[in-house]
C-alpha cells in the first residue's frame, strides 16, 4: 500500500493544486482522494525504477479513487491533483 509522506495545497484562481507525495507505491495500488469536482490530474516518478520500461508511473481515476499503474513494487512519486470550487 502506498504512503503518504506529505500533501501540499495551493489555491491558483478558481482551481486548487494539491500535491500529494508517496513512497512505497506498488504497483496496482489505490488512493481514495476527498477532493470535490476534479478536473485534472497526473502522476510522476521521483525514484529510478530497476528497468527503464518503468520510467514512469501512470495513475487512472475511477469515482476519485486512484489507482497507481507503475510497473513494479517500491516506488517514490507523487499525485498532483486539480479541483475547482
Amino acid at each position: 500500500m502506498a504512503t503518504l509522506d506529505r500533501t501540499l495545497h495551493e489555491n491558483v484562481g478558481s482551481v486548487n493544486l494539491h500535491i500529494l507525495k508517496y513512497s512505497d507505491i506498488d504497483d496496482g495500488d489505490t488512493q481514495g482522494a476527498t477532493y470535490n469536482n476534479i478536473v485534472g490530474y497526473n502522476a510522476n516518478a521521483s525514484d529510478t525504477p530497476t528497468s527503464s520500461l518503468n520510467a514512469s508511473i501512470d495513475v487512472a481515476n475511477s469515482s476519485g479513487t486512484f489507482t497507481f499503474h507503475s510497473g513494479e513494487d517500491d516506488r517514490t512519486g507523487s499525485l498532483r491533483i486539480l479541483s475547482s470550487g
